[in-house]
């Protein structure tokens, strides 16, 4: 076997593209998907929550960079529609890898999970509140436009 060069990078990559192909994310399928051995992945992560959350910071700013690119140059109404589109068209083009997002129990322990989701809601405020100034119409509007998504 090749000697195999491992970065955080390939391993979460890895994982995602095991989630994406709706097979379980474990230590040892990630390990035969790069060629190595589970026990190699344990000096990038201390254990599978530690992955786990590392991919979920990944998704959710990868997302986060699309969005913004999608939503450039527009302002109001209109890239709100575009902002909720777009993350529902993300979402359900990723399937896997949204019910995986949307499924791993949040904590205050990973800060970089933390950063990534309020990062994504601060996004959708800056636009709620360029159109919005009272804020419990701000606040309904945040709500509604989670739920249409």
């Amino acid at each position: 076997m090749p000697h195999q060069i491992l970065t955080s990078e390939k391993i979460v990559q890895a994982g995602v593209n095991i989630i994406e192909a709706d097979k379980v994310l474990t230590f040892s399928t990630i390990a035969h998907n790069l060629g190595t051995h589970s026990q190699a992945l344990y000096v990038y992560f201390d254990n599978q929550k530690q992955l786990s959350y590392a991919i979920v910071g990944w998704a959710v700013t990868q997302v986060i960079e699309s969005l913004k690119t999608k939503v450039f140059g527009h302002s109001g109404k209109q890239a709100i529609i575009i902002f909720a589109t777009e993350l529902r068209s993300i979402a359900l083009k990723h399937i896997q890898l949204s019910r995986f997002v949307l499924t791993v129990q949040r904590d205050d322990q990973n800060p970089e999970v933390q950063t990534a989701f309020e990062n994504l809601r601060d996004l959708l405020h800056r636009l709620i509140n360029s159109i919005f100034y009272d804020s419990d119409n701000r606040i309904l509007a945040s709500r509604c436009i989670r739920d249409l998504i």
